[in-house]
């Protein structure tokens, strides 16, 4: 066999194998590019109160997803709302425990009202409404509509913009319940929806 037919014959014996090495790497690294790409979307898509309603409502574990803050995050993180809604000061000694977390603030905050339609809060800011206990916040509604107001404006994917958490609101103030492409929700489900979107 001469030099150049040796040199022919390892070619075409490395070639396929070359060529299934190729294969296998693009078979897989074309879902992993998929999985990446489309994330986001996805976490929107499952985000959702429309997406939500259409599935089954008592599944906790749909939203985790969601990368929404709790009230009690929002609480406590106050260097980190975002704009334009604002905290407030604390009070003279409005602080309290050993870490300094303020717990009574002035109302030079951002009024609930003033983004929100109705009287229900009085003149209370967004934050003096996280601090509403039970009995001042019938179903808690005022105390996750503010976590989801500041989740929608500081989480890009979250499921819902800013606009749909506050027509979210103002549509159960005025007719008692909350109307998605999938169906209506009332009080109790839309503060379930936004509680499954918490994850921290």
């Amino acid at each position: 066999m001469s030099e150049k037919q040796i040199e022919n014959s390892t070619k075409q014996s490395v070639s396929p194998l070359n060529s299934r090495r190729n294969l296998v790497k693009g078979v897989v690294a074309a879902p992993l590019l998929m999985t990446i790409a489309s994330r986001p979307v996805l976490a929107k898509g499952i985000c959702t109160p429309s997406a939500w309603v259409s599935g089954n409502l008592s599944d906790t574990s749909r939203l985790r997803e969601c990368g929404g803050y709790s009230p009690g995050y929002w609480k406590k993180k106050t260097d980190q709302w975002p704009a334009p809604y604002q905290t407030g000061t604390c009070k003279p000694g409005g602080y309290s425990g050993n870490n300094g977390t303020c717990t009574d603030y002035n109302s030079d905050g951002t009024k609930f009202h003033d983004v929100f339609n109705g009287t229900q809060y009085g003149s209370d800011t967004l934050m003096q409404v996280l601090w509403r206990t039970g009995n001042q916040d019938y179903n808690r509604l005022g105390f996750h509509i503010v976590a989801a107001l500041l989740n929608a404006a500081s989480i890009s994917d979250y499921g819902m913009t800013t606009t749909q958490v506050i027509d979210m609101y103002n549509q159960l103030q005025s007719t008692g319940m909350y109307t998605t492409s999938a169906g209506d929700l009332t009080i109790d489900q839309v503060v379930e929806y936004i509680k499954q979107t918490y994850s921290y």
